[in-house]
């Protein structure tokens, strides 16, 4: 599998991962809140949105996106073959999310690790299951880390220091689901290419570099994020400050205009 924490998957997308011969099933456990695969228990969570079934869990994350409380499904508890399986470590939880239940893509959060869980949890709802606090991985946005640092070199040692700055999944969600996946510089697509391989695949860029604000601040995904392919976001970053996406986009169309 090369399921890469950041990325937009679909249900189905995940099931190739898994069973890239055997077509996608359409039912069952595939189009519920999770299932259990191999040694796996994927999840699809939703947040702050009902899920398919029309049950709305109140599944959340933390701010800092370093926590989140998951629900099971009604009646679960951790005497199941499911959960019993992955407490005692026999099977590897992994999470997706999505914040808007119209949107079959989900945001993939890793395989975090299990700080608690309770039983007998009562919903508004008048469902009773299982509540789990998850600790989520540390980095979810392998692809679009910037950092500002200094390297030092003593012999063999290398120190690093870096500046690093926070991603916000739910805001790469939203970006995605509004301008799409093709690059908004260059119009690649990596599913047009690449076919499934590259599906609801791409870099998203931060207009204003997270970099340059030095500071939390709230960000419109309309306005300040699009998205981009790799190749046109390395270019906007390779000066600092960053190149505005319409310097970079007329770069482009003079270098087509002169072939």
């Amino acid at each position: 599998m090369n399921l890469m924490p950041g990325n937009f998957y679909t249900r189905k997308g995940i099931w190739n991962e898994f069973y890239p011969d055997r077509p996608y099933p359409n039912g069952g456990p595939w189009v519920t809140g999770y299932t259990t695969e191999r040694n796996y228990l994927i999840a699809f969570a939703n947040i702050n949105s009902p899920g398919r079934t029309g049950h709305d869990f109140p599944n959340k994350i933390d701010d800092s996106f370093e926590k989140m409380t998951w629900f099971g499904k009604p009646n679960a508890h951790s005497e199941q073959a499911t959960f019993r399986s992955l407490f005692r470590g026999q099977s590897r939880l992994l999470m997706f999310v999505r914040w808007d239940n119209k949107c079959t893509l989900f945001t993939f959060l890793g395989s975090p690790s299990i700080i608690k869980y309770e039983n007998d949890i009562k919903l508004n709802n008048g469902i009773t299951t299982i509540q789990i606090e998850l600790l989520l991985e540390a980095n979810f946005d392998q692809n679009q880390t910037e950092s500002q640092g200094l390297e030092y070199i003593e012999g063999k040692k290398i120190i690093r220091q870096n500046a690093t700055y926070e991603r916000n999944p739910r805001l790469r969600a939203e970006c995605i689901r509004i301008h799409g996946t093709s690059c908004k510089i260059c119009d690649f697509n990596f599913q047009m290419v690449y076919g499934d391989l590259g599906a609801n695949y791409c870099h998203v860029h931060h207009i204003t570099p997270l970099s340059e604000m030095g500071k939390a601040h709230l960000v419109n995904p309309e306005e300040d994020l699009m998205p981009v392919c790799p190749n046109c976001h390395a270019m906007l970053h390779k000066r600092n400050p960053a190149i505005k996406p319409e310097e970079l986009r007329a770069l482009i169309t003079k270098k087509s205009a002169l072939v």
